[in-house]
C-alpha cells in the first residue's frame, strides 16, 4: 500500500473532524471546549482538530475517545460512518459561520 497523497489527508482529516462533530453531539458536552477541558487539552488544540487542521496520533485518539467516555473502537465507528453529505454540509456550516464572523467584525469596525 502506497503512502497517502496530501489531498487524501486532508479529507481524512475533514472527515475525522465531522466524526468528532456527530461524537460532540451524541454527547453530554456543550461544545469542544467542555470536552478539552474534561481531558486536560487546551481547548485551542481541540479547536485545531475538529477543523480538520491536525493529524491526531494514537494517544490524542484515546483520550478523546475517553472524553467522550467510548471506546476507541466506539469512536472510530463515527468515523466510518460520515458520508459526503456530512462532509458537504460540515463545511458549509464553517462556511457559513465563517462569514458570519467576519460580518460581526466589519459591524464592529463600523461602529469605531
Amino acid at each position: 500500500m502506497k503512502a497517502k497523497e496530501k489531498g487524501e489527508k486532508s479529507l481524512i482529516r475533514l472527515r475525522y473532524a465531522v466524526a468528532l462533530e456527530k461524537a460532540l453531539k451524541a454527547s453530554k458536552f456543550n461544545s469542544f471546549r467542555d470536552l478539552a477541558l474534561h481531558i486536560g487539552f487546551e481547548p485551542s488544540h481541540i479547536q485545531r482538530i475538529s477543523s480538520g487542521k491536525v493529524d491526531v496520533v494514537l494517544t490524542t485518539n484515546i483520550s478523546l475517545a475517553e472524553g467522550f467516555d467510548l471506546t476507541f473502537a466506539q469512536l472510530s465507528a463515527f468515523y466510518d460512518k460520515v458520508t459526503q453529505d456530512d462532509m458537504n454540509a460540515f463545511l458549509k456550516e464553517k462556511e457559513a459561520k465563517r462569514k458570519g464572523l467576519k460580518r460581526s467584525k466589519i459591524k464592529e469596525d463600523k461602529k469605531k
